[in-house]
Formats: structure tokens, C-alpha cells, sequence
């Protein structure tokens, strides 16, 4: 990844100006050039955030395909329930005698049409699929953000343990 090494050649950077930094006469402490240093650790600064706001974008991707799946599945929804009022006026016209049980028939009729079966159907398939594709990108960014700051913790370990062995030769 371009940023890792980026941020692994910044890192080299200040280890090699540790390393090459000049001892103060009866001292342990080492002499660096502290605006070089510091504008190193601006650049390693700027690109740490740039990780988190991948992150934050896969997570606003991640809602924004939930919102969308679950707006498709209410129109389809609304659109069975259109046609199964349209089933139920058609029945109402045809039946002269309209009483509450042939409601109750029409009502069995429509909930068990094959246009309202179907559209049950693809709704739950819909938000089954939104589902699934949540949990992927929100296993991805969690394993990328995982990655990453395994990454920093490494090349922070490798830098504690350079100026720890710097101090004790300069001791």
C-alpha cells in the first residue's frame, strides 16, 4: 500500500537521523536537528488520518447501501399492497353481496396471490443481500483499520527500541 510506505520510509527517515545525530560531549543524549524531526512527524501525522477517513468512507458506503436496500424493499412492498388493494376492488365489483366473510376470503385471496408471494419474496431477498454486503464491508474495515494499526504499532516498536539502544550506546 502507497501510504505504508510512505509512512515506513518517514519513519526510516527520523531512525536514520537519530542514528546519525552527534553525541553530546559527557552526556547520553544525542543532537538532532529538531525542525527536520518535527516536519517528519507532520508528514507521518497527515498520513495516519488519511487511514481513518478510508475508513469513515467505507462505513458511510457501507449505511448508504443499507438506506438503498431497504428504500427498495419498501416500494416493493408498497407496490404489492397497490396491487393487492387493485385485487380487492376487482373482487369487490365482481361479488354482489359483500359481506364479511367474502372480506375476509378476498383479503385470503390476496395475501396469498402469486404477485404478493413474489413481492414478500424479493423484499426479503433484498434486505437479506443489504445484510450480507453490510457485514462484508464492516469485516473489511475493521480487518483494513486492524492492518494498519498493526503496521503502526510495529514501525513504533522498531523506533522505541532504536532510541532505547542509541541511549544506552550513548551512556
Amino acid at each position: 500500500m502507497k501510504i505504508d510506505l510512505q509512512l515506513l520510509d518517514l519513519v526510516s527517515e527520523v531512525e536514520s537521523i537519530v542514528k546519525e545525530a552527534s553525541s553530546l560531549p559527557f552526556s547520553s543524549k544525542c543532537s538532532v536537528d529538531r525542525d527536520e524531526v518535527l516536519e517528519i512527524m507532520g508528514n507521518i501525522r497527515t498520513l495516519i488520518p488519511e487511514e481513518i477517513n478510508q475508513a469513515v468512507w467505507i462505513n458511510k458506503e457501507r449505511q448508504k447501501l443499507i438506506t438503498e436496500a431497504k428504500k427498495e424493499a419498501a416500494e416493493i412492498v408498497l407496490q404489492a399492497n397497490k396491487e393487492s388493494e387493485r385485487v380487492r376492488r376487482e373482487c369487490e365489483v365482481h361479488v354482489k353481496n359483500f359481506t364479511e366473510d367474502s372480506e375476509a376470503a378476498i383479503k385470503e385471496y390476496v395475501e396469498s396471490s402469486k404477485p404478493m408471494q413474489q413481492a414478500r419474496l424479493e423484499a426479503q431477498d433484498i434486505v437479506d443481500k443489504a445484510e450480507d454486503m453490510s457485514n462484508e464491508i464492516k469485516l473489511g474495515a475493521m480487518e483494513y483499520a486492524q492492518d494498519v494499526l498493526e503496521s503502526v504499532e510495529f514501525n513504533l516498536k522498531n523506533l522505541l527500541e532504536e532510541v532505547i539502544n542509541n541511549r544506552s550506546e550513548l551512556k
